[in-house]
């Protein structure tokens, strides 16, 4: 086990405006392969540092960015939630290949390997269709990409009537309050349901205690409270960032855009069978079966039992933490041969 360093820095965004907040955690001895993580919506990439620290300390660089409107990437509290770019999906997306760029310049000839939580899944599917190939950074291990593996954890999918509904009622909301605004209709219908199910109370230290609105994140009442507790977790996306999360779901789910994923490169999913983004499971199993058939025969799923969105803030964590593990250290082995 290595000790691990931790390094944050700022490179520029995509968007020719923001800095992106980066952190490294770096193994302070041989480095075996790279993991890049896309975080999800309304976090950061610092909640990551329990799972960072236990990869970094097995050889792994681990890193980071705060998303555009997220985490110290945001300008200050006001731009949180509100992505400043034109195609902000596009940008965001983009914007997670500098990052990758500056990883395997700084770290070269070692294996790559993406991950992306949530809405941070979302942008890391539009990764593999738009940068899973890369000329000038090919992987000297999986013929036909420059990505040694894909870790897609939380995701889900919508369906196109849907989107289509959510963007109609965006573009209304948009027309009377500008792209700015935030929204408690959009809100309600993008996180409203979430809850429906999860008991109102819990018992902690022998006191039962009324629960919050967040409960559908993890099992976990310690968790929840930390990111009720955290400003940079408790903004409310502004109409831009349900535009941007539209789009992306719309971009991702395109046949054409599928087609354009490295047919070599395996895919893991992992998520909670209580997760409801990925409604229970039935949308992650879906995802697992079009990617087997479109993208690579070597797709592996695991769904975790009473596990809800935060897989790696769950009480089933290490679990969490060995299976992924094991999964990249099996990848490795195929490498090496």
């Amino acid at each position: 086990m290595y000790k691990v360093k931790k390094k944050e820095t700022f490179i520029p965004s995509s968007n020719g405006k923001d800095k992106l907040h980066v952190i490294v955690w770096e193994p302070q001895g041989e480095i075996r392969a790279i993991l890049q993580i896309s975080h999800g919506m309304i976090e950061l990439i610092d909640r990551y540092d329990e799972f960072a620290r236990y990869l970094a300390a097995k050889g792994f660089v681990v890193a980071g960015n705060d998303h555009l409107g997220h985490g110290l990437t945001a300008a200050n509290m006001d731009e949180l939630g509100y992505m400043n770019a034109y195609d902000a999906s596009k940008a965001i997306v983009a914007d997670l290949h500098r990052v990758t760029r500056s990883l395997k310049k700084a770290y070269k000839g070692v294996p790559f390997f993406l991950m992306g939580h949530s809405m941070g899944s979302f942008m890391a599917r539009r990764y593999m269709s738009d940068y899973g190939w890369d000329p000038k950074y090919p992987s000297p291990y999986t013929e036909g990409s420059s990505v040694d593996g894909f870790i897609c954890m939380g995701t889900g999918s919508m369906p196109e009537y849907m989107l289509q509904i959510g963007r109609l009622v965006l573009e209304l909301e948009k027309s009377q309050h500008g792209e700015r605004y935030r929204s408690t209709l959009m809100e309600l219908l993008a996180f409203g349901t979430y809850n429906r199910g999860i008991p109102r109370t819990t018992i902690v230290n022998g006191e039962v205690r009324k629960r919050t609105n967040k409960d559908w994140v993890s099992r976990d009442p310690k968790r929840v409270d930390a990111y009720v507790d955290d400003p940079l977790c408790q903004f409310s996306f502004t109409l831009k960032g349900y535009e941007t999360l539209f789009n992306t779901l719309h971009y991702i789910q395109e046949d054409r855009n599928i087609a354009r994923i490295p047919k070599n490169v395996p895919v893991l999913f992992v998520s909670g069978d209580s997760d409801p983004v990925g409604h229970y499971g039935r949308d992650v199993l879906k995802l697992y079966e079009l990617y087997h058939r479109r993208v690579s025969h070597n797709v592996a799923c695991y769904l975790y039992e009473d596990c809800r969105h935060e897989i790696l803030n769950e009480l089933c964590r290490d679990k969490v933490f060995d299976d992924i593990d094991k999964w990249l250290e099996t990848r490795l082995a195929d490498i090496k041969g």
